[in-house]
């Protein structure tokens, strides 16, 4: 059983939802998930995009589990795996990963587990490597944990004042 970071959920459809996780391209248009599927979120990407931003809530640890995680960095979602299907061919995306993370991604991997994985700060930036030109592509990214995050900005408005 692989140990889970302090006060993380374990992703699933409906910590994907409370994550309000989706990609945000350089023109600022909102790519939303087509589906979850076993910890992974699935994205229908357009040809010819270079990069995006995975968009997440996030929280910093010392805010929502309190003083004894003494963690201030913003804490988005847990990634292991990013794949980016085009035609037949998958390609593994790994560049979250490397020593020295892109903008967005936590530095150390950060994560009490034994694999590789890291964690975002709510605005990761993914290059997506070549692109096989004028083809639609699939990315599916495995979610390991999300959160905890305070209270949704919905329920915030739902809640009658006095």
């Amino acid at each position: 059983m692989n140990p889970e970071p302090e006060g993380a959920q374990a992703a699933s459809a409906g910590t994907a939802h409370a994550a309000d996780l989706h990609l945000m391209t350089d023109r600022g248009d909102t790519i939303g998930r087509m589906r979850d599927a076993n910890r992974y979120a699935v994205f229908m990407l357009p040809p010819d995009l270079g990069t995006v931003k995975i968009m997440s809530r996030s929280a910093r640890p010392v805010s929502v589990a309190g003083p004894c995680r003494d963690d201030h960095r913003p804490r988005g979602v847990l990634v292991r795996h990013i794949k980016l299907f085009e035609g037949t061919v998958a390609r593994h995306i790994v560049m979250h990963l490397a020593q020295k993370a892109p903008e967005g991604w936590h530095d150390d991997f950060y994560a009490l587990r034994p694999e590789p994985c890291r964690w975002t700060d709510g605005q990761a930036l993914l290059h997506l490597g070549p692109r096989h030109p004028g083809m639609l592509g699939v990315l599916c990214m495995e979610v390991l944990a999300c959160g905890p995050y305070g209270p949704s900005p919905a329920a915030d408005q739902s809640r009658p004042t006095a």
